[in-house]
């Protein structure tokens, strides 16, 4: 609305005026013009104004206090929206060494109630058994051996694949040898090696052996993501039971729960109840 210059005198007492955002130009033009408003104590705010402003004169009503931007609150929400993005930030680089805090935080609070084999490593021929495709034996001789020995030296009686294996037997029953006589049993889990015929054979006797004796002595270890879609069935299947999985990674804090996990498999073989299908 445009006021006509030549205007001289607007009597509106008496009318309930709406003080709110839309009114905001007409109080801007009441505190500048000369013209005639009749009783001025009578122009009031109605019911439906801002809270605060309720049949208390129109000169009450500031706009600039109610409908410009409030630099306190976009500037406090903004740094809000900072701030959450950099704790998502850190949160996301430093996962491994929350996982890892969590996981001790979960063992001290919570614990766990096991029903454990009794048998103590060291009564086996191998305290832990490595199976592993022969892609990956140059990472296990260059990483994961020199690792154990300065982790874990008291695993002093660790068979590294296929070198470890009895001369003299054929391959498969000195799998099924070295699979009986570990108190653990890892398999590294790859692309590589879930493509492989021969791996996927020594999962199976894994399983079979973890079946016949009622305890698990699995530990699956993933060197790197593999896609849902890409994971045999029984290595689905294993991890559809909640079985615990550990997962090699280069972040420093990723590799101290990888080996607090690794240590807590180590300590005892669960006694299970049911078998396995394969």
């Amino acid at each position: 609305m445009t006021m006509p210059p030549s205007l001289i005198s607007l009597p509106i007492s008496g009318n309930p005026f709406t003080c709110n955002c839309q009114l905001s130009w007409f109080m801007n033009w009441l505190r500048t013009t000369n013209v005639s408003l009749g009783h001025e104590d009578e122009i009031l705010c109605s019911s439906n104004s801002f809270s605060g402003l309720h049949n208390k004169p129109v000169w009450s009503f500031h706009p600039e206090e109610y409908c410009d931007i409030n630099t306190i609150l976009v500037s406090g929400v903004s740094i809000a929206l900072v701030v959450v993005a950099f704790l998502c930030l850190v949160v996301y680089y430093k996962r491994w060494w929350f996982n890892h805090k969590m996981f001790l935080l979960k063992l001290a609070v919570i614990g766990y109630d096991e029903i454990t084999d009794d048998a103590d490593p060291d009564d086996y021929e191998y305290q832990l058994n490595i199976m592993f495709h022969d892609d990956h034996t140059q990472w296990v001789n260059e990483i994961l051996r020199p690792a154990l020995e300065e982790r874990m030296p008291h695993l002093h009686k660790v068979a590294f694949g296929d070198e470890a294996l009895h001369p003299g037997m054929y391959y498969l029953n000195a799998l099924y040898h070295n699979l009986d006589n570990s108190f653990k049993t890892a398999l590294l889990i790859s692309n590589e090696s879930v493509e492989d015929a021969w791996f996927m054979t020594k999962l199976r006797m894994a399983v079979e052996h973890v079946n016949d004796t009622k305890l698990d002595k699995i530990v699956l270890i993933f060197l790197e993501d593999i896609q849902e879609e890409n994971l045999p069935y029984l290595v689905r299947l294993l991890l559809s039971r909640n079985k615990p999985y550990l997962l090699v990674t280069e972040d420093e804090d990723g590799q101290e729960l990888f080996w607090a996990q690794f240590k807590k498999e180590m300590r005892a073989n669960k006694v299970i109840n049911s078998v396995i299908p394969i």
